[in-house]
């Protein structure tokens, strides 16, 4: 029992964990200016993606190079980065349910005769 735990310990967790990085928190900021917006504010969907994308800029590669250059292996800077990325700019997954039909849409044809 104790064997197994420890293998999902060590194997299991993210690489960064090891080196004690902090998680990459981004503020949110006012559209087009540099003033970070109260927690009761709510963006559109459009301005979230832009705050996500102006983070990604000017604070997770920030603080990528600052985690290569404390002398973390850059392969875990790298995964953290990665992490960022997939739980804050995924696109839209399509929900549709797996085994379930769906009607396709009606297209016209145009055939040119020459």
């Amino acid at each position: 029992m104790f064997y197994k735990w420890l293998f999902f310990l060590v194997f299991m967790t993210p690489d960064y964990t090891q080196y004690n990085l902090e998680q990459i928190d981004c503020p949110r900021w006012a559209p087009g200016g540099v003033e970070i917006l109260p927690m009761n504010v709510t963006l559109s969907p459009q301005l979230k993606l832009q705050n996500a994308m102006r983070c990604y800029c000017q604070v997770v590669k920030a603080k990528e190079r600052e985690c290569v250059r404390m002398g973390v292996p850059t392969g875990a800077c790298k995964q953290r980065t990665a992490d960022w990325v997939e739980e804050n700019l995924k696109l839209n997954q399509n929900t549709n349910q797996d085994n379930v039909l769906m009607r396709l849409p009606k297209r016209n044809l145009i055939i040119n005769e020459y």
